[in-house]
């Protein structure tokens, strides 16, 4: 990992730089499973804004940019968060399986007590830090050789960026394991897409919108705002294809879909299906 990490200390000299950083994450989102995700995020820092979005969004403006090609086999919409440099909201645009796009602005303050415990990561001396947030105790390694208050998804405010972040449950386990100058000309072509179409809530709205996606999954296409004209198919995020006759049955198993996503990351925002 020294070998990817090395740049790094390089890139922080100049701050009207760009960089990002690739976080792979492992999750338990079902709390009754033990199969896991894995994936990757990538936390960019410009000098507007910091972004922590899914890797496929990259990877999508890439072969854009290549091949004008838009959309690939295995690329998928997921939520993601902004935070502008002159603020202290984040923004998170939250994608819950109909066709739009939620956002919510809110504050993610968290109260840490750095300890004197210190390993080597990657070749970086890092430091231990302990929080609660959302319903779970974390704890984080920070280097302060690499002096950004960022880290994965919302967790911020210590003296160093973080490279490494767990519940001590182990649910979510966050590590950074490469860096790279993010171009100039690079264009979030598909984030700003979907940040274009966003209707504001707050999450009592949303978990209203979730509930109601739970008693009728493919309401979007039932009530005509996404057509599925006769003959043409559906594919949902797990790879399934559905024609319009089959949505009806396919209801029960989206409803336990929805049930197995029951361990978000912010445990105390968890939606209680029925």
């Amino acid at each position: 990992m020294k070998s990817l990490l090395f740049i790094l200390l390089g890139t922080f000299i100049c701050f009207s730089q760009s960089n990002r950083f690739i976080y792979e994450v492992t999750s338990k989102k079902d709390s009754t499973s033990e199969n896991r995700m894995k994936e990757n995020f990538n936390l960019d820092i410009t000098p507007d804004d910091i972004i922590y979005y899914n890797r496929l969004y990259y990877v999508n403006d890439s072969l854009f940019a290549a091949k004008n090609q838009y959309g690939y086999k295995g690329y998928k919409l997921t939520s993601f968060l902004i935070k502008k440099n002159n603020s202290n909201e984040y923004q998170n645009y939250e994608y819950i399986g109909d066709v739009n796009f939620y956002k919510i602005s809110e504050k993610a303050e968290q109260n840490w007590k750095i300890s004197d415990s210190t390993k080597t990561f990657g070749g970086y001396q890092v430091q231990k830090a302990i929080t609660e947030f959302g319903g779970r105790s974390w704890v984080a390694w920070f280097s302060k050789d690499i002096p950004m208050p960022y880290g994965p998804y919302k967790f911020n405010g210590l003296p160093g960026l973080i490279m490494e972040l767990y519940d001590t449950k182990r649910n979510y386990y966050f590590k950074i394991i490469k860096s790279e100058k993010i171009p100039e000309d690079y264009k979030r072509v598909s984030l700003d897409n979907c940040i274009s179409r966003a209707i504001p809530v707050d999450y009592t709205k949303l978990n209203k919108l979730r509930l109601e996606l739970y008693d009728n999954p493919f309401k979007y296409i039932m009530n005509g705002r996404l057509n599925l004209s006769e003959g043409k198919k559906l594919q949902l995020d797990d790879g399934t294809i559905l024609t319009k006759e089959e949505l009806k049955p396919a209801e029960a198993n989206e409803r336990i879909k929805f049930k197995s996503f029951n361990n978000p990351i912010e445990l105390d925002k968890a939606v209680r299906y029925p």
